[in-house]
């Protein structure tokens, strides 16, 4: 079984992991929340899950926002070398993946606790972007 892991220290928020070439904090999105617009950071977004024309935002402070764009529109909004979409209804931010078992489960863990199936049609070329991603944190 091929797995890769990560250590994570325990808190509230959850603590990303990004390349060191990655800027912080470059890019941030609005979302109607509770009759006005919030303005959060990408960095923040941990996973989208797409429902029809909803999307379902879960942030690192373990929020859940629901907002009228399609997983599509996001997909293109949010940046490619940070952003994978996993499955045809889930987006996950690289920086959060805990760790990923591929031959048996087909899952990847993320830093919230979820676990999220792979689009067995895409497991290869996911499988090479995660590898990718994480050899971009120790160069």
């Amino acid at each position: 079984m091929a797995m890769e892991s990560l250590a994570y220290p325990s808190s509230t928020t959850l603590q990303p992991l990004f390349p060191r070439m990655y800027q912080r904090n470059a890019t941030r999105i609005a979302l109607p929340y509770l009759n006005r617009n919030i303005m959060i950071s990408v960095d923040d977004i941990v996973s989208l899950h797409g429902e029809g024309n909803y999307t379902f935002i879960t942030t690192r402070d373990k929020k859940r926002y629901l907002v009228s764009k399609t997983l599509k529109a996001f997909e293109h909004m949010l940046d490619q070398s940070m952003f994978l979409r996993i499955h045809k209804s889930t987006i996950i931010n690289l920086a959060y993946v805990q760790f990923s078992v591929f031959a048996t489960e087909r899952i990847v863990r993320l830093t919230d606790g979820q676990e999220v199936a792979i689009s067995r049609r895409r497991m290869k070329e996911i499988s090479q972007r995660l590898n990718g991603f994480m050899q971009s944190l120790f160069n």
